[in-house]
């Protein structure tokens, strides 16, 4: 499964730097697009693969396959805006943006190897059946995060703009989308865990996925610190706080990969999920210690309270 999902790194090289075009251009719309696309494949395909009893190698390939798509996506409407004409790769170019970019290069780093992590340990330590129960609750909880990742691209560069026009400004920006942010998903997490049983049994057939209803409640939380945890993020990057968000992200790496050890080995797939919750949880907290700190005063009560 590992060298299945070690192939997404081309298509997902090439996806990281079409939606750095799009955002330098302001145009998220098409990130949103090609997201919008290929998570719903990726969703589809994982619930098929799934009811056809095929466990972790499946599930490693429509990662993949849904990492492809996202990267095709872009690169047809890269084509279509006429990005592509005169193209020539320039080494000299490379190696300056290279040198330039090494921060928001470890970053991801960090970044893809925190999303691998839940499914490697839990597929070693309880095996491929706990790998198709954890992801049968763990699909509901991404297609609600594709809304936060989204909204967090697009206001990067906005938030970047902002920065160097006003302080003011950036600050209510920053302030707006946290609120608001906030208050638009406590309803859905809500709804998720209330009617996690229902959920579970209208997108699963059989009794062998009742437990993903414990982890889908257990996961709820997690929709709004994954939006805190981007919107932070963008709050560090688009104030030049680059390195500020590779400590968070190493840090919550280190941290995630000790929660899921020690909570996997002791609780099984339920020690799993409340991992996934602690390691967004800690990095959300490390994210407003900067930006609280180095960037802009926010409160954390007015934030969630007053949008």
């Amino acid at each position: 499964a590992l060298g299945v999902i070690s192939l997404s790194l081309i298509p997902h090289a090439i996806s990281s730097a079409a939606e750095s075009v799009f955002q330098a251009q302001e145009r998220m719309e098409f990130i949103a697009l090609a997201q919008l696309g290929a998570q719903t494949a990726q969703l589809l395909s994982s619930v098929v693969v799934l009811l056809l009893g095929y466990r972790i190698v499946a599930l490693a390939w429509v990662l993949v396959g849904g990492q492809c798509l996202m990267a095709f996506i872009e690169g047809v409407v890269i084509g279509r805006m006429g990005l592509w004409n005169g193209f020539r790769f320039d080494w000299k170019g490379s190696l300056h943006a290279l040198k330039m970019s090494w921060d928001f290069f470890l970053m991801s780093v960090s970044v893809t190897v925190f999303n691998r992590l839940d499914v490697l340990i839990l597929s070693q330590l309880v095996g491929e059946t706990g790998v198709g129960v954890y992801n049968a609750a763990y699909l509901v909880v991404r297609v609600v995060n594709f809304v936060s990742i989204s909204y967090s691209h697009s206001v990067y560069p906005v938030l970047s703009r902002f920065f160097g026009e006003s302080s003011a400004r950036f600050k209510l920006l920053l302030h707006k989308s946290l609120s608001l942010g906030v208050t638009g998903l406590l309803l859905p997490a809500a709804v998720i865990s209330v009617m996690a049983d229902v959920l579970v049994r209208i997108l699963y057939r059989g009794d062998g996925y009742s437990l993903s209803a414990t982890l889908l409640r257990i996961e709820s939380p997690f929709i709004v610190i994954y939006l805190w945890n981007a919107l932070l993020a963008s709050g560090l990057m688009s104030s030049n706080r680059q390195r500020r968000s590779v400590i968070v992200s190493g840090v919550k790496m280190t941290a995630g990969f000790v929660y899921y050890l020690l909570l996997t080995e002791q609780l099984g797939v339920v020690g799993t999920a409340w991992a996934t919750v602690l390691a967004g949880l800690t990095g959300a907290v490390l994210n407003y210690l900067f930006v609280n700190r180095e960037v802009c005063r926010l409160d954390p009560v007015s934030s969630i309270g007053k949008p």
